[in-house]
């Protein structure tokens, strides 16, 4: 952090954090989906009774099912633990379910600041923390319905920041973390490869892969396994084969013909479009690295995050989750991304609530045809669009940004001090 970090600073942003912390919970009363916040309460209580070494033997023998990858036991332990010890106090454990993620959405507020008040001014560094911190669609996320999306975004975003700062095999570790928690992760990786090859080289590349792998095996290692490949291998796969649908209540391109509708093979046309856009995202990326390294990669990942939302199949309204953190990191940078924000705000907040009110009813289910569902995937298909175009902008020589952030800082600090 070579910015001043002066006490005035340290204060004001302690206030900003602990106001959005009161605010979230302030709102943990409100009811998330039943079915999630009790099943999340078990599996705190069954990790804090039995520990992390037998939770997944423990689990499937009582319940049959469980299809969150391994980190988060060591989070459904501490926060189990601490639910049992305050439980005495009156304080239940659905709060403590719900105190897990806000901590972590905190924390990324946090990266945020840290990033960008190394570029730009205090205010300009507020900003974008208060945009991420305030941001309704985040806390509704994590504060209502009580979902652990915030958690692998945490990490995710601490990741690409290293890979940014040339900290090559923190950041392969870090990601190892966030695929551990999330394997929506998986939509970051291959910018993380490209940035650690790019700006370390390949023996870098090979060492961090070499980092990934151990702190993996690290983090598996207390858990009861016989081969730690089909371990996990049964976690990731076993979730994505259980919902064989175009869209699990996400408004993307697929909710434009319907949610819950069979896949089939189409599951190979969608993550086909992702890597093909992705391979363009970082394709414009690389003829354009020399140019403003920093801002593009920040837009090459908020276009990777948005494009695993809009283009494979099986996606749940929920995954468009750290699109949102990317957004309020690159606000002050970037004028032209400043769009996506609001629209993206807005859409994702209607996605989540929409959803949540029908799972909380007893139809469960949207009805077919429904026109807000239409509605928000053709402005969300509209925004990626756009999305596009700025990216081929770039490509052609119509930059996104016009300055380097860091050189604009630098201007402003001579200025201040003549």
């Amino acid at each position: 952090m070579n910015f001043p970090f002066n006490k005035r600073e340290v204060i004001i942003l302690a206030v900003l954090l602990f106001v959005a912390f009161i605010v979230r919970v302030l709102l943990f009363p409100l009811e998330g989906y039943k079915n999630d916040v009790a099943t999340f309460s078990y599996w705190f209580n069954t990790a804090a009774d039995h520990g992390i070494r037998p939770f997944y033997t423990v689990v499937l023998q009582q319940a049959g099912w469980i299809d969150y990858p391994p980190f988060n036991v060591y989070i459904f332990w501490v926060f189990g633990s601490l639910a049992k010890s305050v439980s005495a106090w009156g304080i239940s454990t659905v709060s403590i379910v719900k105190l897990a993620p806000n901590l972590f959405d905190l924390g990324t507020a946090a990266l945020i600041y840290i990033f960008v008040r190394k570029h730009l001014d205090f205010k300009q560094s507020l900003l974008a923390t208060g945009l991420y911190a305030f941001n309704p669609a985040v806390i509704y996320n994590a504060a209502v319905w009580g979902q652990f999306d915030a958690i692998y975004t945490f990490f995710l975003v601490l990741s690409l920041i290293l890979a940014l700062k040339s900290k090559p095999k923190l950041s392969a570790v870090v990601f190892a973390i966030a695929i551990l928690t999330k394997p929506q992760a998986i939509a970051l990786l291959p910018l993380v490869v490209y940035l650690i090859f790019r700006k370390n080289g390949l023996k870098s590349l090979g060492i961090s892969i070499v980092a990934f792998v151990a702190s993996i095996f690290i983090i598996i290692l207390p858990f009861e396994w016989s081969n730690p490949a089909t371990f996990l291998s049964n976690i990731y796969f076993g979730a994505y084969s259980g919902y064989k649908y175009t869209s699990i209540n996400a408004f993307n391109l697929w909710g434009l013909f319907g949610l819950w509708q069979p896949d089939g093979y189409l599951y190979i046309l969608g993550w086909a479009m992702f890597g093909a856009f992705a391979a363009f995202t970082l394709y414009v990326l690389h003829k354009r690295f020399k140019v403003s390294s920093e801002m593009r990669a920040l837009f090459a990942a908020f276009m990777l995050f948005f494009a695993f939302f809009m283009l494979p199949t099986r996606i749940h309204e929920r995954y468009l989750f750290p699109a949102i953190s990317i957004l309020a990191l690159m606000y002050p940078f970037i004028k032209k991304a400043r769009p996506f924000y609001y629209v993206l705000t807005a859409t994702f907040l209607v996605n989540q609530a929409y959803v949540l009110y029908y799972l909380n009813s007893p139809t469960i289910f949207i009805p077919s045809g429904d026109l807000v569902v239409y509605a928000v995937s053709v402005i969300n298909l509209i925004m990626f669009l756009y999305g596009a175009v700025l990216l081929w902008d770039e490509l052609r020589g119509r930059p996104l940004i016009k300055t380097e952030p860091t050189a604009l800082n630098q201007t402003r600090q001579a200025g201040e001090s003549k």
